[in-house]
């Protein structure tokens, strides 16, 4: 224990036990009209000056410094982050600071103020960064999930490092992996996972956390490096310090920066800013890119070789099948390669290694149509109008009034008796949506 904290204690026991009446009676008495009460957050220096930070009950940050004429209850040298106090300022210096951590202790001074360096969030940003961290994080302890709070904030401030300025994180994204799977099989599943998220740790302690070769503290990291990390590589705003709080507060039970009513807002009012932005991009999408689709299929009709149906469709034979064509009650068995007007690869089946099966009348009417135009055998590429495809809706993958380019291989219809429908993870896209 250090000197700081061995004088705290004595000076709390010599307190406690030999002048509680005094004590009492001073938090009884009424507090200086013109008295700071709060908890502090920061004790700095500046030119050997104790500078000391502390956050009042209404959020505020307020700052003294103190100088040879400050009179303290409590030493200054022994006074330290957390601790409240009462101080009387002139000029932003110190006068007199009243130590009444007893005083909270005993609840004769009724006070919960957050120890965190952050000023309370007021943009609607920090206001869902902090509400965010701190949900999420509840949301695991409902589900009973629990892991080392502090490799947990550790790795979410590398992934959101790594999001936003390519920094490396202390594991390769396959090692990762690895660790959530290890963690599975040695702890979760062995019923050896923590019930908490451990004891309370300060930032600088996280941030000087090392590799460790303990698979809960793996685990940890790599769970809080994948969910920052995906949530900006989905467009998420997290604003990084408010963002830790939240886990900070909820996994060390802080006071919280935000009541309930408010994260509830601030969850609402951030839903509501994507649900509109998205709707704005939305409606500018579908115009831009129907235009383009039509001008590129215009211009491709006169191509060699290229068809087009009454319905629009665009197809061109690749290699000629001789085999029957299918029908739309019919199973297929087929290749395929879904790809944008700019060369993007969407899906394709040849990346599993396997074919595909599906019914005809299962896919989006341009896949449809193209399938019964095609031989068993045969191979095209086809462009499909926005409006036989995926249309004003688009999917998670293709934008509002995509055009869609199809490179599909007929390779076999299946026999009714034994024909499924069992499409492969890469036919979600043309099968359904």
């Amino acid at each position: 224990m250090n000197r700081s904290k061995l004088a705290k204690c004595a000076m709390a026991f010599f307190t406690m036990t030999l002048v509680v009446p005094v004590l009492f009676a001073a938090g009884m008495k009424e507090t200086a009209p013109n008295a700071v009460t709060g908890r502090i957050i920061s004790i700095s220096s500046a030119d050997s000056v104790p500078v000391i930070t502390v956050r009042t009950e209404e959020g505020n940050r307020v700052v003294f410094s103190t100088d040879k004429n400050t009179v303290s209850s409590y030493p200054i040298a022994s006074l330290s982050s957390g601790d409240y106090i009462e101080t009387v300022a002139q000029a932003e210096v110190a006068q007199t600071i009243r130590y009444i951590n007893p005083l909270v202790a005993m609840k004769i001074k009724d006070l919960s103020i957050s120890g965190s360096l952050m000023e309370v969030p007021q943009t609607l940003a920090e206001r869902f960064s902090y509400t965010y961290g701190y949900l999420l994080l509840q949301s695991f302890a409902n589900q009973n999930l629990f892991f080392h709070g502090g490799y947990y904030i550790k790795g979410s401030l590398d992934g959101l490092a790594s999001a936003t300025q390519k920094v490396p994180g202390s594991y390769t994204l396959d090692e990762m992996y690895t660790n959530i799977d290890t963690y599975q099989s040695t702890v979760w599943n062995a019923g050896k996972a923590p019930t908490d998220f451990g004891p309370a740790e300060s930032l600088d302690t996280i941030n000087a956390l090392t590799v460790s070769e303990d698979a809960t503290d793996a685990f940890s990291y790599a769970y809080g490096y994948l969910l920052a990390y995906n949530m900006v590589a989905q467009g998420i705003e997290l604003n990084s310090d408010f963002y830790i709080a939240g886990i900070m507060d909820f996994a060390y039970t802080n006071p919280t920066l935000l009541t309930d009513e408010e994260m509830q807002s601030a969850f609402s009012e951030y839903q509501a800013k994507i649900e509109k932005e998205y709707a704005e991009w939305s409606a500018k999408a579908k115009v831009e890119n129907l235009a383009k689709a039509e001008d590129y299929l215009a211009q491709n009709k006169s191509n060699e070789g290229v068809i087009t149906t009454d319905s629009g469709l665009q197809y061109q034979i690749q290699v000629a099948g001789t085999g029957p064509k299918p029908a739309a009650t019919d199973t297929v068995e087929v290749n395929y390669q879904l790809q944008l007007s700019d060369g993007t690869v969407v899906e394709s089946s040849y990346d599993s290694g396997t074919t595909a099966h599906f019914g005809v009348s299962q896919v989006i009417p341009g896949f449809q149509e193209a399938l019964l135009n095609m031989n068993t055998g045969s191979q095209i590429r086809c462009w499909i109008h926005p409006t036989l495809g995926y249309g004003e809706e688009g999917t998670q993958k293709i934008e509002p009034n995509s055009l869609l380019v199809f490179d599909i291989e007929l390779v076999g219809i299946d026999p009714p008796a034994t024909a499924t429908t069992t499409p492969a993870a890469a036919v979600t896209t043309p099968a359904t949506n």
